[in-house]
């Protein structure tokens, strides 16, 4: 029977490559946080890995755990005004646009389409 050959811990080999799989999953996330319209295009994004180590009393034997872990950019902001009043009976209303002031034009009435008519005796034809 061949002997073993013993590869010490680096990053590729710890917990059966959990850090490249967890960095390959956290990496898309930043990826798509990038490409997202609704968000600054500029902020800074990071991936933080974190392996945490957990020995036992011997000395010998250590728990290993695998943290992946992002910090994305937050939907930008959008700012707008609504105003607020009371109706004639005293109910709180808010509208997007500020109900003292005239409009400055009206807008177009939609042209309406005549209904078309069908002779029932037709349509079993």
């Amino acid at each position: 029977m061949a002997e073993q050959e013993m590869i010490p811990i680096n990053i590729g080999n710890i917990n059966d490559g959990a850090v490249i799989e967890a960095f390959d999953i956290v990496i898309q996330k930043i990826w798509a946080n990038i490409l997202d319209v609704n968000t600054p295009a500029t902020d800074t994004r990071s991936l933080t890995i974190r392996v945490d180590f957990k020995p036992h009393s011997d000395r010998c034997t250590i728990e290993t755990e695998v943290h992946c872990s992002s910090k994305l950019a937050a939907i930008e902001k959008h700012t707008s005004k609504c105003f607020m009043g009371k109706s004639e009976d005293g109910t709180i209303v808010a509208f997007a646009t500020d109900p003292r002031q005239m409009p400055l034009w009206s807008a177009p009435k939609p042209k309406e389409t005549p209904v078309i008519q069908f002779d029932a005796s037709e349509v079993q034809k």
